[in-house]
């Protein structure tokens, strides 16, 4: 393999954790987007107070405009994790934007006004350090050329990668702390050298709007839009995101890096640290992040800056990209020797010009010794190394990831109508700039509406609890997943901790209340003694007895339920005549869920169920037991495979609703309507599989939260009061003239109700649950 360390390539081949650890490490993503209109016009509106103040929310903030959201990932340890997040972030800022307002996906700016009216990002006093860097920037550089929007990449190999190459390649007298430094000073400095080939493959911005600015290969592509002919990306080119004038940086040594540095600082060149606009940085972890706190802690990670966003992926970024871009590092530090020199530095940004502005047509490549060379021979010749390095190195169960995105980029390599560039290009020309962007950017919205329930690398978990973590999330607080199986979290914000247990169990209600609530006997005595009507019953804990009370109940409409469950599993509802058989069944169901059962009154009317949070009813939900529509052709349980294709129907609560299912429950159901799983129904006949109404049993759930009379709301608030409950849900039969406030009942009270029924109901306005719950956690800290 040509110009590779031989001695550190044989070292890590020779130990398989080596191997391992030098195809892992920590991972982050920060990506800018301009927020627009429906029209494509830069949204002048504040930054969404939804998401807190900006300098409290780690995950979402703004980068130089007000109209630039920023979305930054937690340090992650795999790029599957860090994607996922970033995939999180996405989906939770495009479904919180108002006014039809929409994610720009290209890093080159939508339709924009005068310069003057572009905001400048806002902080809580007007001398914050961050907005006086911004006007220093708009000031210096102008505001439109801060509004090219792109990703940054942050990178780090394992700790103990480097102290194992430490202990067998350091130096003479060489610390740690020096080691490290050269070492992501190597992998820097192959980056700058061989830059031009990423530029080439991930640049996507060779498209802009005619009074952005001016190029010299622009052509009219259509009126009022500028291409840059052959071109891959604007923002990496000298008409982009760049310094006033070239910095060149001594790569020679982490001093003479830092001295260069400083020396551009004490020039005038840059303003600080924060200015040096490079295509890549040095980075390290702590708050500071000047240049005497680089020179001073030593570089942790590499920040990569010059990449483009990809309008053709939601997440502005490819995992393609993400592995190449990392195979990139690895590649670094295994080449043997890297001649970037301050001399030398004037040749890659040429080649890096090159390539931004011609890449297309495959211009010559200038070598460190002033040869040029054919663009395709020096690309598969660094390709080639890379490929060869993961064949070689990668384990086993990672190599793949590395060979395959090798041979996507060598695709691009042989055909220029495979790269991100040319693609948007042949989509602008179908669409039209606008049109292109605005059907990408909404396309993205209308998977994020479509899959709204789903966090991504949470799927397992219980949809309630991954409510409440979004709406974490989308306000800056840290969450963990403490056990999956079990949908228990802790939500971190400053000094403050939330345990949270299946979205609503939570330190803000007493175990007794949990208890009261469990407890259906003891809920009904309570209400009963707080004057509020509940159905009459017995208890029962052995069939026995329950079977001999058949003549006490047989000429009433009664409900069969377990004393102690949740969710309407093992509940049976006879409203009408029914025989002793029945009656049995219906036993043996509710015992098979409970060692105790209730037997009670049914009352008639329409069951709602109310969600209390903090002595406020919420939400209302009116619950449609399971049913099936007939079409005269299909049998009953043809048609519940039917409905339960619906994209939104799931098992175990991962879904916003349950499927239908096909039990002992549904049977005893359909055969007291002469019906069976295989009866065909008329046209427009509805045939109920149940008769208690809950949405975890396969029923429809329709919001009536704002029709809802106060009376009843009041009610749900006061039986939460009763049982001293900060979270309930109350589940109230409402008569069938609704003003009969008298011959209402409450049924059941709830200590873990499910949320997700609100937030995404069969019909109806959708209810923030989650919104309401974490800031009802986290009031104070608000």
């Amino acid at each position: 393999m040509l110009n590779t360390d031989t001695n550190l390539l044989t070292f890590i081949q020779e130990n398989p954790d080596l191997k391992e650890q030098l195809f892992s490490g920590h991972f982050g993503l920060e990506k800018e987007n301009l927020r627009v209109t429906p029209e494509g016009e830069l949204a002048l509106t504040p930054h969404p107070e939804v998401f807190g103040p900006k300098e409290d929310n780690p995950y979402i903030k703004t980068d130089f405009s007000e109209s630039q959201i920023e979305m930054i990932t937690p340090v992650c340890d795999s790029i599957d994790t860090v994607y996922q997040f970033l995939e999180n972030l996405q989906k939770i800022i495009s479904l919180s934007l108002e006014n039809g307002e929409l994610l720009w996906p290209n890093s080159n700016p939508p339709l924009l006004p005068d310069e003057a009216a572009i905001p400048i990002a806002e902080y809580k006093t007007k001398d914050h350090p961050d907005r006086l860097y911004r006007e220093h920037l708009a000031k210096e550089y102008g505001k439109k050329i801060q509004l090219l929007s792109g990703i940054h990449y942050n990178f780090s190999f394992p700790k103990p990668l480097i102290e194992a190459l430490y202990k067998e390649f350091q130096e003479e007298a060489e610390t740690f702390d020096a080691f490290q430094n050269r070492i992501y000073l190597k992998a820097a400095k192959y980056f700058m050298q061989n830059r031009w080939l990423l530029v080439y493959l991930t640049g996507a911005g060779s498209i802009y709007l005619d009074d952005y600015t001016t190029t010299p290969n622009e052509v009219s592509l259509e009126k009022g839009v500028t291409l840059m002919k052959d071109a891959t990306s604007l923002r990496n080119s000298p008409y982009g995101y760049k310094n006033k004038s070239a910095l060149h940086i001594n790569y020679d040594t982490f001093d003479s890096y830092i001295t260069s540095i400083a020396d551009h600082i004490a020039d005038g060149k840059i303003n600080s640290m924060r200015e040096f606009y490079n295509p890549i940085r040095l980075k390290n972890g702590h708050t500071d992040q000047s240049l005497d706190s680089l020179a001073t802690h030593g570089v942790e990670y590499l920040e990569v800056r010059a990449i483009d966003l990809d309008p053709l992926e939601a997440n502005g970024i490819s995992k393609d990209t993400l592995y190449f871009i990392q195979l990139f590092f690895i590649t670094g530090i295994l080449t043997n020797k890297i001649d970037l020199y301050e001399i030398r530095q004037e040749i890659a940004d040429d080649n890096e010009k090159e390539i931004a502005l011609y890449g297309l047509a495959h211009p010559k490549i200038t070598l460190s010794n002033g040869k040029k060379v054919d663009f395709v021979e020096a690309a598969i010749t660094e390709l080639d190394r890379m490929l060869t390095i993961a064949q070689i190195l990668a384990p086993d169960n990672k190599r793949s990831h590395y060979t395959q995105t090798i041979h996507l980029q060598k695709e691009r390599l042989l055909d220029v109508k495979k790269t991100i560039a040319a693609a948007v290009e042949t989509q602008v020309r179908q669409e039209g700039f606008l049109a292109y962007h605005l059907n990408q950017a909404k396309k993205a919205l209308t998977e994020a509406e479509t899959t709204a329930y789903q966090l991504s690398g949470y799927e397992d978990l219980e949809l309630s609890t991954k409510i409440v973590m979004q709406s974490a999330i989308k306000k800056g607080i840290k969450t963990e997943v403490l056990d999956r199986s079990e949908n228990f979290i802790r939500l971190i914000k400053n000094q403050q901790i939330e345990y949270v247990k299946q979205a609503t169990k939570t330190a803000h209600d007493n175990y007794i209340s949990v208890l009261l609530m469990e407890n259906k006997v003891i809920t009904k005595k309570i209400l009963a003694e707080n004057n509020i009507r509940v159905p009459f019953g017995k208890s029962f804990i052995n069939l026995t007895d329950a079977l001999q009370a058949y003549d006490e109940f047989s000429d009433q409409a009664i409900v069969i339920k377990p004393k102690s469950t949740n969710f309407g599993i093992g509940i049976s509802i006879f409203k009408e005549s029914y025989t002793k058989e029945d009656y049995h069944k219906a036993l043996e169901i509710a015992f098979s869920h409970d060692s105790a059962i209730i037997i009670e009154e049914f009352i008639p009317g329409n069951e709602y169920r109310f969600l209390v949070i903090d002595d406020k009813a919420v939400a209302v939900l009116l619950r449609v037991p399971a049913n099936v529509t007939g079409d005269g052709f299909h049998t009953i349980k043809e048609l519940i495979a039917q409905k339960n294709n619906d994209p939104l129907r799931g098992e175990n609560h991962l879904k916003p609703l349950e499927k239908i299912q096909m039990g002992p429950e549904e049977t005893l159901m359909l055969s007291m309507q002469n019906l069976n799983l295989s009866s065909v129904p008329s046209a427009n006949q509805i045939v109920y599989l149940r008769e208690n109404s809950n949405v975890s049993t396969g029923g429809d759930s329709i919001d009536v939260t704002d029709k809802m009379a106060s009376f009843y709301k009041k009610l749900a608030v006061q039986c939460a009061q009763t049982v001293d409950a900060s979270f309930c849900g109350v589940d109230i039969i409402v008569p069938p003239n609704p003003h009969d406030y008298e011959k209402a009942a409450v049924i059941e009270l709830n200590y873990n109700p499910a949320v997700y029924m609100h937030c995404f109901p069969y019909q109806g306005k959708a209810r923030k649950i989650g919104d309401m719950i974490v800031d009802y956690l986290f009031a104070e800290s608000n």
